[in-house]
């Protein structure tokens, strides 16, 4: 069964402020999310961090919530991979 993805605020934020194509990559890629866990990304799991992963986009990542239950795939945070890990 496929996921619902959603984007938080800050991410959604933070591609209105992105390149173009930048941002069509992002967003290829993300919807590729809907497949979790099946899908053939560069994600892994973020240590000490309840069912948080990140997903490398180029020099981009992207860290997300699954929620099994419901279904639902949240991508909390999208940012360049020198910032991300900060809060």
């Amino acid at each position: 069964m496929k996921f619902n993805v959603f984007l938080h605020k800050n991410a959604d934020n933070f591609l209105r402020n992105v390149e173009p194509k930048d941002k069509q990559r992002i967003v290829e890629r993300i919807k590729q999310l809907e497949g979790f866990p099946a899908v053939r990304l560069d994600i892994v799991k973020i240590a000490g961090e309840a069912n948080t992963f990140r997903l490398r986009i180029g020099n981009y990542r992207a860290l997300f919530k699954v929620y099994e239950q419901e279904k639902i795939i949240i991508v909390v945070k999208i940012d360049l991979r020198k910032r991300i890990y900060k809060n």
